[in-house]
């Protein structure tokens, strides 16, 4: 995967994952310019797809009706 740290992500029915997490940038205008900001994490998952975490900040949805977990909220 990436250099990011990796993190295994469990669901209801006992399936797990291995997902990394990601910084969430936004662009920011400032009085110099413009500049990327970080506003929180992304979930990077082993296909290479990014989904966005829930606002609990330890859940994400894969597909629908596919939610796990992560063992620790992100900050």
């Amino acid at each position: 995967m990436n250099k990011f740290e990796n993190l295994i992500a469990k669901s209801v029915n006992g399936d797990e994952i291995l997902v990394s997490l990601i910084p969430s940038k936004k662009m920011q205008s400032t009085r110099q310019g413009f500049t990327w900001v970080e506003v929180g994490k992304k979930v990077l998952l082993q296909s290479g797809m990014e989904v966005d975490l829930n606002l609990d900040g330890r859940s994400f949805f894969t597909g629908l009706h596919d939610m796990f977990k992560l063992e620790q909220r992100v900050s």
